[in-house]
C-alpha cells in the first residue's frame, strides 16, 4: 500500500491550531532517510569515551543515525521544540551559585527539572497532535482507515539524534556548548519527535522550522551555522572545564553528569567543584548572549508545569539529606528529579551543605554518617562532616 503523502502547506495547515493549543514553540519535518552533517561527529565522540559511561549511547549507534534501520515504514521525522524557560538573565545568580542556608533548595536544580516531568508533558501533547493529524487526514481523505498513518512518538528516550534532526528542521544554531540555540528562544528547548510514514512534499520549499518562530532573519532553508562568532564565555564559564574544545563536551567532567547519571556522584577529589548545585547545572546556558537577549524578549511565560513544583516548598535541604526510598518516590516520581535517584539525591544533599557551609545541618549529617543504609552516602556524609568541621 502506498504511504499517505501531502504538502508540506498542508501540513501546515492542519498542525497550527493543536501546536497553539499545547504550547509547542517550534514544528519542523525531516525527509528520511537523511544525511547527518554531524553524524561522524557523534561517532567520534563516543570513540573518544566522552559519553560519560552512558552506555546504551553506544548500543547500535547506527541505528541513531538513520531511525529507517529500525522502522523501514519512515518516511518523515516530525520534530517538536517546547521552551522550559524564557532564556536566562545575565545577574542570574541561581545558576551560578545553587542554593545554600538563605536559598530554597530548588535554585541548585537546573530549569529544567523544577516543575512536571518534561517526558510525560511534552510527548502528552505530540501525541494529542499526531492524534489530530490522524484525524484532519482521515477526513480529508487522505488516509482510507486510521491504520494508514503509523507513528511513533519519543521525548529524549529511543535512537533518535533529536538534536541533530531539531538543526537540519531550522530550529537554530548548535553553540560552543554543545546545545542547539534558536536565535529568538535561546537554548531552554524540550525536543521531542514523531516519526511516521507520512510522505511530506515541498519540504525544499516549505518554512524552515514550519511552525513557530524563524532562526534565520532571510528566508533560506539551509541548515544554520553557529552563531558563536569569538564568542567563549560558555566554556571559559565551565567550572569543571568539561569542554575539551568547542563544539566538544567531555560528560565525563560535566557535573550535570556527576549529579543526575553517575550512581557514585562527583570524584571524590572534585567534589567543592559542585558547589551549590544539587541536580544539573546551567553554567553554560546562564553565560550565553543568546539567552540574555531570550530574557529580553516579551514572550508569553512557558508553560505552568514547568514552574518550581508548589510542593518543593514543603520540604528543605535536611528533608533531602534523609529522604528515603519511599518518600522520594511519592514526592519526585513524575519529576525529572526521579533520575538521580533517592541515594543519589542524598549523596547530592551531603555535598551542597558541606560546599555552602551549613553547618546547621551538622546533626543531621551525623545520623547518616553512622546510619544511612548506603556505604556510600555514608561515605560522603563522613567527607561533609570533615568540610565543615575537621570532625570525620
Amino acid at each position: 500500500m502506498a504511504a499517505p503523502t501531502i504538502p508540506a502547506t498542508q501540513l501546515i495547515e492542519i498542525l497550527d491550531a493543536p501546536v497553539r493549543t499545547h504550547r509547542i514553540d517550534l514544528v519542523g519535518a525531516v525527509a528520511l532517510p537523511h544525511d547527518l552533517d554531524h553524524g561522524p561527529d557523534y561517532l567520534t565522540w563516543l570513540t573518544n569515551d566522552h559519553h560519560a559511561r552512558l552506555d546504551y549511547m553506544c548500543r547500535d549507534p547506527e541505528d541513531r543515525l538513520d531511525p529507517t534501520r529500525q522502522r523501514p515504514w519512515a518516511a518523515t521525522l516530525l520534530v517538536f521544540g517546547q521552551r522550559y524557560v524564557n532564556g536566562w538573565a545575565p545577574d542570574d545568580d541561581e545558576a551560578v551559585d545553587g542554593c545554600g542556608e538563605d536559598r530554597p533548595w530548588t535554585d541548585g536544580v537546573s530549569r529544567y527539572a523544577r516543575g512536571d516531568d518534561y517526558h510525560d508533558v511534552l510527548r502528552g501533547s505530540i501525541r494529542r497532535i499526531t492524534v489530530h493529524l490522524r484525524e484532519e487526514l482521515l477526513r480529508r481523505g487522505v488516509l482510507a482507515d486510521a491504520g494508514d498513518l503509523q507513528c511513533v512518538d519519543a521525548v529524549d528516550a529511543g535512537p533518535y539524534l533529536e538534536r541533530e534532526y531539531a538543526w537540519l528542521a531550522g530550529f537554530g544554531f548548535f553553540g560552543k556548548n554543545t546545545l542547539l540555540i534558536h536565535p529568538r528562544l535561546g537554548s531552554g528547548l524540550f525536543l521531542g519527535v514523531a516519526l511516521t510514514n507520512l510522505r511530506v512534499t515541498g519540504l525544499a520549499d516549505a518554512p524552515r522550522p514550519l511552525l513557530g518562530p524563524p532562526a534565520l532573519s532571510k528566508p533560506g532553508n539551509e541548515a544554520m551555522t553557529s552563531l558563536c562568532g569569538t564568542c567563549t564565555a560558555c566554556l571559559e564559564a565551565c567550572p569543571t572545564s568539561a569542554f575539551p574544545q568547542p563544539f566538544v563536551l567531555d560528560a565525563n567532567q560535566c557535573l550535570s553528569a556527576w549529579t543526575i547519571e553517575w550512581r557514585g556522584g562527583a570524584p571524590a577529589d572534585r567534589r567543592r567543584e559542585q558547589g551549590g548545585r544539587l541536580f544539573g547545572c546551567d553554567i553554560c546556558q546562564q553565560i550565553c548572549p543568546w539567552n540574555h537577549k531570550a530574557a529580553r524578549l516579551a514572550l508569553d511565560q512557558p508553560r505552568d508545569e514547568y514552574a518550581v513544583s508548589p510542593a518543593h516548598a514543603e520540604i528543605d535541604l535536611a528533608d533531602l539529606i534523609r529522604i528515603d526510598a519511599g518518600t522520594f518516590k511519592a514526592r519526585f516520581r513524575r519529576s525529572p528529579l526521579w533520575r538521580a535517584h533517592p541515594e543519589g539525591m542524598r549523596r547530592n544533599a551531603l555535598v551542597v551543605a558541606a560546599n555552602t557551609g551549613r553547618r546547621d545541618l551538622v546533626p543531621v549529617i551525623r545520623t547518616v554518617a553512622a546510619d544511612d543504609p548506603d556505604p556510600d552516602v555514608r561515605a560522603v556524609a563522613r567527607w561533609a562532616l570533615t568540610e565543615l568541621e575537621g570532625d570525620a
